[in-house]
Formats: C-alpha cells, sequence, structure tokens
C-alpha cells in the first residue's frame, strides 16, 4: 500500500466520487476513525470529504488503484505516442506505393487525410452536444485510451474507477477536453510521420503523378487543385499551374518540374489541412483542459456530499469553544425553578444537521416549538426567556452522529436549571447510523438529570410529552 506517494487536486476529488458512489450502492462505510481524522482539516466542507475519502481509499484499497490507473494511463499514451508516426509513415509508404505505378493525386490525398477529416468533422459534432451527457465528446482515440487502461485491470478496486471519473469530469465539458487532447496528440503525431515517410519517399523515390476521372471536366480538378493549394502556397509549398494539372488528366506527368509542383502541393496539404489544425485543437485542448481542472469542484448538492455536512462541519465546531478545559464535567445543580401554568412543555433543538426534520412529525401537537439553538444569540435567548417563564417539561433534541462536548453539555445543564422536568431525545438519522450514543450517556450521566433521561424511542418521547398534556 503506497501511502506516501502524494495525490493531486484531481484524484482526491475522484477518490471523493468513488466513495460517495460505493455507499450510494451498498451502503454508509464505517467511518468513525476517518471522519476524527477528517475534522482536523481546515474547516471547508470540500476539504473534509477529501480528507475522508483519502482516508477511506488508503484502507479500501482505492487509492493504490487510482495510482496503478494513471501509471498504465502514461505507459499506454507513451505507447500509442510511438505507435502514432509508425503507423502515419506506413499510410504515406501505402499511399505512394514502390514507384512502379503512377501515382493517382486525388487517392493520395484521400488516402492520406479521409479519415483524418471524418474523425475531425465527429470530434466538432460531439462537442457541441458533450454538455448534454455525453462524456466522450466524439474522441475516438481519447475514448479507446481510456478502455485500454481498464481492460488490463479487473480488479474489484479498478472497477469502481471509470464511472466515478466519468461522473466527476462530465461537467464543464472537461471530459471532452482531456480525451480531446489525448485524440489531437495521437493524430498529430501520425500526420507528422505520414508527412515525414511521404517527404523521405519523395526524396529517394521517383514517382509520376495522375489524376484520372470519366464524367468530371478537366476545369473541376484545376478548381480542386488551386483551391486547395491555397494555404499551402501560403506556406511556400509549389502548386501545380493550370497547364500542368491538365496535362496530367492526359498523361503521366513525367516532367520534373511537374512532379515538384505535384510532390510540393501534396506534401503542402497534409502539413496544412492534417498536421497543423491538429496542432491547434490540441493547443485549444489543453488550455481548456486546464482552465476547467482549476475551476473543478465537488457538487456538495448531492445526496451523499451533503449527508457528510452535519458530520464533517457540526455546528458546535463553527460556533467554536474558547474557555479551558475543566478537570471533570460540569454537574450543576437543580434549582427546582416551576412552571408557569401547569402542563407547559417545550422542545427545542440543539445542533440538529440539516438531514433531520425540526419540529419532528407527531410532536408539535403535544409541546411548544422552542426553536434550534444554534448559534450564540439563539442559546442566550432561550435561557433568558426560559428564566422568565420556565416550562413544566423541556425535551432536548440532539443530533446522536455528533460527538458531545463542553458546551453542548453545559447548555443542557443550564436548560435543565430552568425547567421542571428535562428529557434529552437522540433524533433517529437516516442513515440508521449508531452514531455516539455511548458518548452522550457518560456526558449525561453527570449532569444530575432523572434516569432515563436521554431516550432514543419516539413513541416514549410521546408517552412523556402527552403525560404533561
Amino acid at each position: 500500500m503506497n501511502t506516501a506517494a502524494p495525490i493531486s487536486a484531481l484524484e482526491h476529488r475522484w477518490l471523493a466520487e468513488v466513495v460517495r458512489r460505493h455507499e450510494a450502492r451498498h451502503g454508509h462505510l464505517e467511518d468513525a476513525a476517518e471522519l476524527i481524522e477528517a475534522r482536523r482539516a481546515p474547516p471547508d466542507l470540500e476539504t473534509r470529504i477529501c480528507r475522508r475519502a483519502e482516508l477511506l481509499g488508503v484502507r479500501e484499497g482505492w487509492r493504490d488503484a487510482i495510482l496503478h490507473w494513471h501509471g498504465r494511463a502514461r505507459l499506454i499514451l507513451v505507447f500509442a505516442c510511438v505507435l502514432a508516426p509508425m503507423l502515419g509513415a506506413g499510410t504515406a509508404a501505402a499511399v505512394l506505393g514502390d514507384g512502379s505505378r503512377p501515382v493517382n493525386v486525388v487517392w493520395a490525398l484521400g488516402g492520406l487525410l479521409g479519415v483524418h477529416l471524418f474523425s475531425l468533422l465527429l470530434w466538432l459534432l460531439g462537442m457541441s452536444v458533450s454538455g448534454r451527457g455525453r462524456i466522450h465528446g466524439g474522441s475516438a482515440l481519447g475514448a479507446l485510451w481510456l478502455r485500454l487502461i481498464s481492460v488490463f485491470d479487473r480488479s474489484p478496486a479498478a472497477a469502481e474507477l471509470p464511472l466515478a471519473l466519468g461522473g466527476l469530469l462530465a461537467r464543464g465539458r472537461l471530459a471532452s477536453w482531456g480525451l480531446g487532447a489525448v485524440s489531437h496528440l495521437l493524430w498529430f503525431l501520425a500526420l507528422v510521420g505520414a508527412a515525414a515517410g511521404l517527404l523521405g519517399l519523395l526524396a529517394v523515390r521517383r514517382y509520376g503523378f495522375v489524376w484520372e476521372t470519366t464524367i468530371l471536366p478537366g476545369d473541376a480538378f484545376v478548381s480542386m487543385t488551386a483551391m486547395l493549394g491555397i494555404l499551402p502556397g501560403q506556406l511556400g509549398f509549389p502548386v501545380p499551374d493550370v497547364a500542368q494539372v491538365l496535362a496530367s488528366g492526359d498523361a503521366v506527368m513525367a516532367g520534373e518540374a511537374g512532379r515538384r509542383a505535384w510532390s510540393g502541393w501534396l506534401l503542402g496539404c497534409v502539413l496544412a489541412y492534417g498536421v497543423l489544425p491538429r496542432l491547434l485543437l490540441l493547443l485549444v485542448c489543453m488550455q481548456g483542459w486546464r482552465h476547467g481542472l482549476s475551476r473543478l469542484q465537488l457538487d456538495l448538492a448531492l445526496p451523499g456530499y451533503a449527508r457528510l455536512k452535519p458530520r464533517l462541519l457540526p455546528d458546535s465546531e463553527r460556533i467554536g469553544i474558547s474557555d479551558p478545559a475543566p478537570a471533570r464535567m460540569p454537574q450543576p445543580g437543580r434549582h427546582g425553578h416551576a412552571a408557569v401554568g401547569a402542563g407547559t412543555a417545550v422542545m427545542v433543538a440543539l445542533e440538529l444537521g440539516a438531514d433531520l426534520p425540526w419540529p419532528p412529525p407527531g410532536c408539535d401537537m403535544l409541546a411548544v416549538d422552542g426553536g434550534r439553538l444554534d448559534s450564540r444569540e439563539q442559546r442566550r435567548a432561550a435561557l433568558a426567556r426560559f428564566a422568565t417563564t420556565p416550562p413544566a417539561r423541556l425535551l432536548i433534541a440532539i443530533d446522536a452522529r455528533l460527538t458531545p462536548d463542553r458546551g453542548s453539555l453545559g447548555l443542557i445543564a443550564e436548560l435543565a436549571d430552568h425547567a421542571g422536568a428535562t428529557r434529552v431525545w437522540a433524533l433517529p438519522p437516516p442513515d440508521g447510523a449508531t452514531g455516539r450514543l455511548r458518548l452522550w450517556q457518560d456526558g449525561l450521566a453527570g449532569l444530575e438529570l432523572d434516569e432515563g433521561a436521554l431516550m432514543v424511542d419516539q413513541d416514549q418521547v410521546l408517552a412523556w410529552l402527552g403525560a404533561s398534556a
């Protein structure tokens, strides 16, 4: 297990997506130790989610799987970058032949640029719809590279990676930019290889050039040659004139000037319409990838991340504690306040997570809602209100997933001093986790509350509230 190797910001978020998807399918992972460590990170939700995911990823093997995935990705990409120029040079050799037969310039140009132009059209079409749920964005070579990486590792840990990566990169066309960069890089190298092979063969062999047709007039080839030759001509490559084009339609161009013109035109077209566009698009995709990567963030509105917010950023931690730790838990004495108005019952919520309902269903008819006590101002207002009008029964709802601290236990003790009877209700979390009930029981044991002050069953709570009605 390679825990020393650092991982990038992208890999941190990738791990978080892997964990989220796994928990969505298989249920919540046991993470008591990981939560404690994650809450030591800076108080930012995404930072703490990523820290928790990294710790779980080390334990479950996903962190190593991502590092191995990147190693395979680099190896396959290097191999493809070596193979692409060789295939390009082989295409040039197949198009020109061994010189024993004349070269049909139309077929030669189509063989060198046809597949490239078709794939470029597919990429442009894919990019136009990539923001509507498509991930690959028409980058066939990039998508093939991505699939090959997964083929070489069938381990359970690696099986979680591709969908998580796709879901993370689907927003902002980041996947399209990344795979487009890979695709354009390979095409660029293949076309450079084709241009190099073309130049090498033209330098050591004598080729004759011809164009052939049965139904098209010669003027059509004159216009095509002149139109395609505009950009190569601007780059300094020779372009056949009208007489040379017409002569090549009647017989194989045997003159040296004609052969040079056709050779320069063919090589210039490969560079102008093949190599240069791919190089420009490669630079555009790389810039788009870097820009998107700098803006990449987790979608914290997803249920899997929203559920973690009260556990990683509890309200009590955001409020903070400035007093030094006491030698023992506070044990306030009961002052015996009498309730004003027999049968008055009040319920308050202490630092409940956003996913827990308030007021709880069924309780609003049996007790007055005293509100949430999350901020210092809310707590002071509640204590002042109860000092004036003490309730006969006070129900304090807590989130048992949070760890009790001195602040929360001290507030419960102060609230109990201003009520005739007090009960603490640990609301059941949606995910069914047992939370920190044992810690709450130990913490409440020193507050001199009645026996059984901590309740977990709603029917018991309703019966206790109903006794004052």
